[in-house]
């Protein structure tokens, strides 16, 4: 009887694509040849039919005719059709529980009623994180996810007033967006007329806290340009949605308003309520060796990448940083495995993760302009204008790359390789 060994990716966000499209161009290859006569095949289970450009969320939600829900949404199935459907099999439904002592992922298929167990000879936890708002990432399925954003679209264009809660740079760019297409740009030495009234509200003293205070000072200027008022050091403690449609928000200060469109754009809840409580950190992530990736408390080959994982900070730098590394370390411990001693350690040298602590980031505000800076050096509006305001970077490679496999093989040193 023929061996098979399951790799297990669960989630199919921007993490989870990349993984298996690596594992699926160079990891299987060798893995076939070096180990002939067992059978490996690449698993992907994933619960909505389509992948969510999310980074475009803020413009999408403001007004399909400034960006199209086509372009931000590109079936799974086209990702996955290069790919046998027997070595490369996509599995739509949802991740329910994980028994890492018998090596089982739960899962259950879209529409059945049953769930279903798959056994694992290495896992991949890529299940992400989800916003507290709908519109700016995967819930569940497309449907729920294009319900947020028409309903936001719609909302938007009848409102007189809109509140955004938080600082960070989907705060800032939804704010962005809803002011420049609701009450327009700035001219040279004038602001647009106000027609709707926009507020932006930060429990923080400054926009963009994870950057220097200038570029949240600058960030301010803009959105002020663009009939933003910004709120600092205060926090909805309660929003009840009322029988007018109408959203009543109580403030930390006591402080009681009502507003047509309330949007929480503050932080984000990473998918981890499938995962044993004991496998989890504090605040719900999954506890993740920072400097290897993997999961040492589920025991041998497994591993976390993106945001469900604790050693990230939420952001796509730290998925592509540490993609190399995950690919680098699951690479040695499939091939140096050995059934006798499954539990053994690959002999050599690990591939390290080492965050990226420069500053980098790029905030669009509004069509046609924004904030930004790389490794500590400031960014002028029209060049982040440039780079991703225009579309979010739809048409940059970033899209292509989690849908088309644009993903580049990571050579290993003489240090990390073992030896067949």
């Amino acid at each position: 009887m023929v061996e098979v060994r399951n790799i297990v990716v669960v989630g199919a966000s921007h993490s989870g694509l990349h993984v298996l499209h690596y594992i699926a161009k160079y990891l299987l290859p060798i893995l076939k040849s070096k180990h002939q006569g067992i059978t490996y095949r690449v698993y992907i289970i994933s619960p909505s039919s389509d992948w969510f450009f999310r980074i475009a969320s803020p413009r999408v939600a403001t007004s399909t005719s400034l960006l199209s829900t086509e372009k931000v949404f590109v079936p799974l199935a086209e990702a996955f059709a290069q790919y046998s459907k027997d070595e490369v099999p996509w599995i739509q439904g949802t991740a329910t529980g994980l028994n890492h002592s018998a090596r089982l992922v739960d899962y259950k298929r879209v529409d059945a009623k049953d769930g279903e167990q798959l056994q694992y000879h290495a896992l991949i936890v890529a299940t992400g994180s989800r916003t507290y708002y709908p519109a700016f990432s995967t819930w569940s399925d497309k449907e729920t996810t294009l319900e947020a954003l028409k309903y936001t679209e719609t909302a938007a264009a009848a409102a007189q007033s809109i509140v955004v809660a938080g600082g960070g740079a989907t705060g800032v760019e939804a704010a962005g967006e809803l002011g420049d297409f609701l009450n327009g740009r700035p001219g040279w030495y004038s602001k647009p007329q106000r027609k709707v009234a926009i507020t932006l509200l930060t429990s923080g003293q400054q926009l963009l806290p994870t950057v220097r205070k200038a570029l949240g000072d600058e960030a301010e200027r803009k959105l002020n340009g663009l009939g933003v008022d910004v709120r600092y050091s205060i926090r909805v403690e309660n929003a009840r949605k009322e029988h007018d449609g109408k959203t009543t928000l109580t403030l930390s200060n006591g402080e009681t308003i009502a507003t047509d469109l309330y949007i929480p754009a503050h932080g984000v809840q990473p998918n981890s309520e499938w995962l044993p409580p004991n496998l989890l950190t504090e605040n719900k992530y999954l506890d993740t060796n920072v400097q290897t990736l993997r999961v040492d408390l589920a025991g041998p080959r497994v591993y976390a990448l993106g945001d469900v994982s604790s050693y990230s900070r939420n952001t796509v730098i730290d998925v592509m940083d540490g993609l190399p590394v995950l690919a680098t370390n699951l690479k040695r411990d499939l091939l140096a495995y050995d059934e006798k001693h499954p539990e053994r350690a690959a002999p050599g040298k690990d591939r390290i993760f080492t965050p990226n602590t420069k500053e980098v980031m790029f905030v669009p505000i509004g069509t046609a302009t924004g904030v930004g800076v790389v490794f500590g050096y400031r960014v002028p509006g029209f060049l982040v204008w440039l780079l991703k305001g225009r579309d979010y970077f739809i048409g940059m490679s970033m899209m292509g790359t989690a849908m088309r496999s644009k993903v580049y093989d990571v050579r290993w040193t003489k240090e990390e390789e073992v030896s067949i």
